[in-house]
């Protein structure tokens, strides 16, 4: 099959691929191509593969986290003798080979990635994203790091499904909203895990006011409803007192580094606010860092005690999560924001919207062809 990788400049005179372009990742320049991958061998009368399966992918997506560590495992690549990295996070795929002691699928079924953590569910595996290289096409894992892919996604829309639900799932659970009820806001209301949480908030009958930098055109303001999207600015400035009579008793964060000081201006006294991530997660990609970067987190902090507020971290979710985001998905059909399709001979088109295009909305996804 061929496959979508970054390619070491200094090594593409000893390999076979087809060139595809150039990306700039802050001050590193990535080449990426495309490669013909065989099918690897899998050996199922090897012990070593008793609990594993070899799944074809059939398609994948990146996340934000991806964009690091592009950028770091190239500059690796760059300084020895591999010709290639892959990279992706996500993937729909195929199962083409099990080990002896995989009961729980089946050749041909189709899969989604379990990020379970922080326990995969079996001692010596680890937990979190099951893998970082989802673009090879060919991809070994344990039969924890799978589960079934539900009928009612298609390829593309499972090849964005774990990560995101997964994390949704798993703060909503920790926030206690679901339990004590409340007037939910969501940060950065566009970026993939807020899309996630405001979707599956609306599932539960709990409708979020969400706040975005950005502007939003008809078709994603409807993609969310009945939320209510606001600019951030108008309700700092509180603009015909735009937050209406709602005291904000739950804060859903993507990026605290970006927004923590907004989350406890606006969050009532005993509130809760969740995080799952950071904006700024690798220096040379870092450039927009605001100077007052610190001095806003240590505000926010000093708010915390004012205001009695909870202030939790999420990392991914439990396998439960994700089990309990399948069957909301199941019940409800709801459809996955999709940006855009792309193929592979579209790979550079697919990085630098999926990376470093503002107007995206939603995930985007590069689709293998069989």
């Amino acid at each position: 099959m061929r496959s979508l990788v970054a390619i070491n400049p200094n090594k593409k005179e000893s390999m076979e691929y087809t060139e595809l372009g150039t990306v700039k990742f802050g001050e590193v320049n990535i080449l990426f191509g495309a490669i013909d991958c065989d099918q690897p061998t899998f050996d199922t009368a090897n012990v070593k593969n008793d609990e594993y399966v070899l799944v074809r992918v059939t398609a994948f997506s990146c996340n934000y986290r991806d964009k690091a560590l592009l950028v770091e495992n190239y500059n690796s690549i760059i300084r020895s003798d591999r010709l290639f990295v892959p990279f992706g996070s996500e993937f729909s795929a195929e199962v083409v080979a099990v080990g002896k002691g995989v009961h729980e699928f089946e050749i041909g079924d189709g899969v989604i990635s379990d990020c379970s953590y922080p326990y995969s569910g079996k001692e010596g595996i680890l937990p979190g994203v099951a893998t970082n290289f989802a673009s090879m096409g060919w991809l070994r894992l344990h039969k924890k790091k799978i589960i079934k892919k539900p009928n009612t996604l298609t390829e593309s829309e499972g090849a964005c499904f774990s990560l995101g639900s997964q994390t949704a799932a798993g703060m909503i659970r920790r926030s206690g909203i679901l339990e004590n009820g409340g007037n939910p806001l969501v940060l950065s209301a566009r970026s993939n895990t807020s899309l996630f949480i405001i979707k599956q908030l609306l599932s539960y009958g709990i409708t979020p006011l969400c706040l975005s930098t950005s502007d939003w055109n008809e078709d994603e303001i409807q993609a969310i409803q009945p939320s209510r999207i606001m600019s951030l600015s108008s309700a700092l400035n509180n603009e015909a007192n735009s937050l209406g009579d709602q005291q904000i008793t739950h804060v859903f964060d993507p990026f605290f580094d970006m927004n923590i000081g907004y989350a406890l201006h606006f969050l009532q006294t005993g509130g809760t606010y969740i995080t799952c991530g950071i904006r700024d997660q690798h220096p040379l990609l870092s450039n927009e860092t605001p100077r007052d970067a610190e001095a806003t987190v240590r505000g926010a902090l000093e708010m915390s005690i004012v205001k009695n507020v909870a202030i939790l971290g999420n990392c991914l979710g439990s396998r439960e999560d994700l089990e309990g985001a399948i069957q909301l998905q199941n019940k409800n059909e709801m459809r996955i924001i999709i940006d855009e399709e792309y193929r592979i001979e579209q790979g550079v088109e697919f990085i630098q919207r999926s990376f470093f295009d503002s107007a995206r909305f939603g995930k985007c996804v590069l689709l293998y062809s069989n």
